[in-house]
């Protein structure tokens, strides 16, 4: 997926140094919200998880991929759509940008793309974002690609490791209009 920032794609094993400094350079902001985050984030960690997330790709399981600079190639955060229910053609969709690229449209423009391919690609009906209360940055970007706020569902999500109400966001085809 190609935006005016950024290109969506599969991780490759090789992204694993790129995920790991992104993750280690993020980890003062971003632990809060991502509890995995950390300032001494091992790279065979980010092997690890660029490999599951591989797997999960393969099997319709989970997409989990990464964002990259579109003219440098940069690594600059991870987008995912999991839990997803074939049934009802429902997702989660969530995301992280390294701390150094944020307040530059990248997560919107992520969503917005990432979202478009889901609904053409995946065929799913319904789109939902589930972001701490607090996490007010989050909470903007699902704003910005015309996500609705449905609901704070209790003690749905943690802020710094302490269960908390989530803002329930869902997107819809029309949304993106």
């Amino acid at each position: 997926m190609f935006g005016q920032l950024i290109t969506i794609r599969p991780y490759l094993d090789s992204d694993a140094p790129a995920h790991a400094e992104a993750v280690r350079e993020s980890a003062a902001s971003g632990q809060r919200w991502l509890e995995w985050m950390t300032e001494d984030y091992p790279e065979q960690e980010s092997l690890s998880w660029l490999q599951m997330s591989q797997l999960a790709l393969a099997k319709n399981v989970a997409f989990d991929m990464g964002m990259f600079d579109r003219y440098n190639q940069q690594f600059v955060g991870g987008i995912a759509l999991n839990r997803i229910d074939w049934h009802y053609r429902v997702g989660n969709l969530g995301y992280w940008v390294r701390e150094s690229c944020t307040n530059k449209g990248i997560a919107s423009e992520a969503v917005r793309l990432f979202a478009e391919n889901a609904f053409e690609a995946y065929q799913l009906r319904r789109i939902e974002l589930v972001i701490a209360e607090h996490n007010l940055a989050s909470r903007r970007v699902a704003e910005k690609v015309g996500a609705q706020f449905e609901a704070l569902a209790r003690q749905r999500v943690t802020d710094n490791g302490q269960p908390c109400y989530a803002a329930l966001y869902s997107l819809l085809p029309e949304d993106l209009s």
